[in-house]
């Protein structure tokens, strides 16, 4: 009888070594948004408080994730221009915070009117900038975000978010973001200088 139990014993634990060496082949998520076969990697993620949004007690926070190809220039410490040209993801989040982004999911809803929400009209709308260039006067191309979810998760200072998105063209973003952005108070920044906002595709503040 101990001959049968220690070869189970030893598949049981070949078994789990391989489970285990399965687990540790897996890639790393990549900071990223795709849209039609493109992959942009992001760079640097930021957001930005509007305050309270026109229903009580729910704030709007807009978050910005920069393709890696545009570089943020800050002025007192405070996000003031870019350069370079490349891709910009912008979510609107409704929350029951002024100043962060709590852990949910939160799904489109093209009004402001309820928490666990994106896509805020009137306070900074969702959506992708295409081809932003600082060199050149013309505006960029813009999708527009009309579906979807985005999960929010948060350990700390430390966010995750994963998207799941749908445009009004009927195409899909989806991407992947971990990191410690920075979320900056409209209150706070120093005379003179204006954030990185685009409270509309296509326009900069």
């Amino acid at each position: 009888m101990k001959l049968p139990l220690l070869k189970t014993g030893i598949l049981v634990i070949a078994i789990c070594l391989s489970l285990a060496a399965c687990k540790k082949d897996e890639p790393a998520k990549k900071n990223s948004f795709k849209y039609n076969q493109k992959e942009a990697e992001i760079n640097t993620a930021l957001g930005l408080q509007f305050g309270e949004s026109s229903a009580t007690g729910i704030y709007a926070i807009g978050m910005e994730f920069f393709e890696k190809t545009l570089t943020i220039h800050y002025a007192n410490n405070y996000p003031d221009s870019l350069s370079g040209k490349g891709d910009v993801l912008l979510v609107s989040f409704l929350t029951n915070s002024l100043n962060s982004i709590p852990a949910g999911v939160y799904d489109y809803l093209p009004s402001n009117a309820a928490m666990k929400t994106f896509s805020i009209v009137g306070d900074g709308e969702s959506g992708l900038l295409i081809n932003l260039d600082f060199s050149s006067s013309d505006d960029p191309s813009t999708l527009e975000v009309s579906g979807g979810k985005v999960t929010v998760g948060r350990s700390g200072d430390e966010y995750e978010f994963t998207f799941d998105l749908k445009t009004t063209v009927n195409t899909n973003i989806t991407g992947y973001y971990k990191g410690k952005p920075v979320i900056y108070s409209d209150k706070k920044k120093k005379s003179g200088v204006n954030p990185i906002w685009f409270p509309q595709a296509g326009l900069l503040n």
